[in-house]
């Protein structure tokens, strides 16, 4: 089937003029009847030439010739070939592109987002350097060691991203070690609700009021002879606290009425420099939206954004005080349930307060139960 050529013939007796082509030689890959006296072929393009020739001598009328399979591939991509060069000149563009980091992202870093940067920074991560000189494996290794308070850190290649993915953990508590002598100390106030001593000398007993810093177990002991020697205190101290939180939330809200004027403004964005013609509007206040469209996909990154401005006139409005005070309860309810989240809780309230006419201040208070106990030397 390799360098076919398609075309047909038409006149009468059509099939006395395929037997005298048989005769001299003439193959054909296909031969297909359309109509009574028209016939579509399909043959070599020198077995076409030669069939052509008797046909004519005869009488018989032949279309032009059209290539097939491979010859048709052939002559389109030498009737393209400017085409097909561009599209080899931007698949070798894209792969070298690949052997590149164009973006490096730092995700749920929290705290520790600035000391990620200046981390990343110092080893001399940034766009444009080669994927050949960043180990993976090692940088979660230096990253892992130089923030041991989370709980796990990941980089990972995501298309020509860096991406650095951290984990903030809890502190684990204080290691208590056996080597040595020391006192247990108080790390908060609190009134002691319970103790029990493992090592040591106790100086407090439950329903005592403690301040911070004050010795709880002194660390000695003493002896079947009345001797005193030193140890290691140890021992859990669980006392009664009462931790406050704050927020503050406003009566009042500002409704945007539009105007009726709207701009747009296009940029085109790669990582390295962004392009636009377009000024953004003079408006005072607007209502903003943005979308994005990647232009390269994942592997070439070039996208164009479309920011969209809604001019609008802003006036302020009393809240319902009640609304008010049911999100203000459920934000500072939420604040007080992260500072508390690994201790145990014995009862809860909020408090509001108004402050200026137009905020209220909503306080929520726990009372908890907390181990304030803390080896020192």
């Amino acid at each position: 089937m390799k360098g076919q050529v398609e075309f047909r013939i038409t006149g009468l007796s059509v099939e006395k003029l395929l037997n005298e082509a048989r005769k001299q030689g003439i193959a054909f890959s296909r031969v297909k009847r359309e109509k009574s006296r028209s016939v579509l072929l399909r043959c070599s393009p020198k077995d076409c030439q030669a069939f052509s020739a008797l046909a004519e001598e005869k009488g018989f009328r032949v279309s032009a010739a059209q290539p097939v399979g491979f010859l048709r591939i052939e002559n389109n991509m030498a009737n393209r070939a400017g085409l097909w060069i561009g599209a080899l000149i931007a698949v070798g563009l894209l792969v070298f592109s690949l052997g590149y980091v164009w973006e490096v992202r730092v995700e749920n870093a929290g705290a520790y987002l600035g000391e990620v940067r200046l981390f990343l920074e110092e080893q001399g991560i940034r766009p444009g350097i080669r994927r050949s000189e960043v180990s993976l494996s090692a940088l979660r290794d230096k990253l892992e060691w130089r923030l041991p308070k989370v709980k796990w850190v990941r980089v990972e290649w995501a298309g020509v991203s860096l991406v650095v993915r951290l984990e903030e953990g809890v502190p684990p508590p204080e290691t208590v070690s056996s080597a040595g002598s020391g006192d247990v100390v108080a790390a908060e106030d609190g009134l002691i609700q319970r103790m029990v001593t493992y090592a040591g000398t106790p100086l407090v007993k439950a329903g005592d009021f403690v301040k911070a810093g004050q010795i709880l177990i002194r660390g000695e002991e003493r002896g079947k002879d009345e001797s005193v020697h030193a140890v290691k205190a140890r021992g859990e101290v669980i006392a009664r606290q009462w931790l406050s939180v704050q927020t503050r939330v406003s009566t009042t809200e500002y409704i945007s009425d539009p105007t009726g004027r709207e701009a747009c403004r296009r940029m085109l964005k790669t990582p390295w420099f962004s392009w636009t013609m377009q000024d953004k509007p003079d408006y005072l206040t607007s209502d903003f939206s943005r979308e994005t469209v990647s232009l390269g996909g994942a592997w070439l990154p070039v996208w164009l954004e479309r920011e969209t401005y809604a001019e609008v006139s802003l006036r302020k409005e009393s809240r319902d005080l009640e609304e008010v005070k049911r999100e203000g309860a459920e934000m500072a309810i939420f604040v007080l349930n992260q500072a508390t989240i690994h201790d145990e809780t014995v009862d809860k309230w909020i408090n509001f307060s108004m402050i200026e006419g137009d905020t209220i201040t909503v306080t929520a208070t726990a009372e908890i139960l907390r181990d304030i106990g803390r080896s020192r030397q």
